[in-house]
């Protein structure tokens, strides 16, 4: 007689059958199934349990887990995910299997930093500039470096509002009206898209609308701008003077919004002494 060999699962039940069975049926509100049920018992969640409790009609769940469910909708990986209690990066897994791209939706939503110590400590040992934001772009986390381009040495609560609604930060940030406004106000457009409920991002958006100076420019914005990442724009130093502002931004993976961004720094007689020093050599 041939032994039948298990199909093997998809990789969605591979990654989701396991935390099905480690959610008790009692700590989510269903009966506790009967000890003389017949069949095989059942760990943890069946099914029929997430169909149940994800208000869905019978075999949604079970042709996710199949991967024969084309296309599942966010709200819907969104409350999998919760209700499975996924990690960050099974979360991340489930959306790669289940729909070919990283989440487009939080699995929580967004409550800061996560490890503010640790991303303070690799600011105070990074020797550029270097600040981390939250979704609002609430200054988290920043090195000293950063803040000597301050007035007093004191860096702003809100990037945005500093780099958009000051005089310091028009000054600061060189062409400001036709390099730096245009792109912030697109990256602040993007952020609030993408975070409408943030209450932080609705005031600045209203605020900046409703200035005479930087309204104008953010209410006729044409080209999209998420992110400063490779951007080379001049900056005025209140120490070091005019000189190029070298940007490299990320996101860091546990702090969904979040922004790092590191700011590189070339005062211009720097680059003209170099340059003088190159044309000296070669004759």
């Amino acid at each position: 007689m041939v032994k039948k060999t298990k199909k093997p699962r998809h990789p969605i039940g591979e990654l989701l059958e396991p935390k099905r069975a480690l959610i008790r049926p009692e700590s989510v509100g269903l009966p506790q199934p009967p000890a003389d049920r017949p069949g095989p018992k059942a760990e943890g969640l069946t099914q029929n349990d997430m169909d149940t409790l994800l208000k869905r009609s019978g075999r949604t769940y079970n042709r996710l887990e199949c991967g024969q469910l084309r296309f599942p909708p966010d709200d819907y990986l969104v409350s999998v995910g919760r209700l499975l209690n996924l990690t960050a990066d099974e979360y991340t897994m489930l959306w790669l299997l289940a729909r070919g791209h990283r989440p487009t939706h939080p699995l929580h939503p967004p409550t800061g930093l996560a490890g503010p110590e640790l991303w303070q400590e690799a600011c105070d040992g990074q020797r550029h500039m270097m600040y981390v934001t939250d979704l609002a772009w609430t200054l988290l986390a920043h090195n000293s470096a950063f803040a000597e381009m301050f007035a007093h040495g004191v860096a702003p609560a809100n990037t945005a509002r500093w780099m958009l609604l000051t005089e310091e930060g028009r000054t600061t940030l060189m062409d400001w009206e036709t390099t730096w406004a245009p792109s912030l106000s697109a990256q602040l457009q993007a952020a609030l898209a993408e975070n409408p409920d943030s209450e932080v991002l609705q005031k600045i958006d209203a605020d900046v609308r409703a200035d005479a100076v930087a309204g104008p420019i953010y209410n006729s914005v044409t080209t999209p701008s998420i992110a400063p990442d490779g951007v080379v724009r001049r900056l005025r130093h209140p120490l070091y003077g005019p000189g190029a502002a070298k940007m490299v931004a990320a996101n860091p993976y546990a702090s969904p919004g979040a922004r790092m961004i590191i700011v590189i720094f070339e005062p211009e007689e720097a680059a003209e002494d170099g340059r003088q020093d190159i044309s000296a050599s070669s004759h």
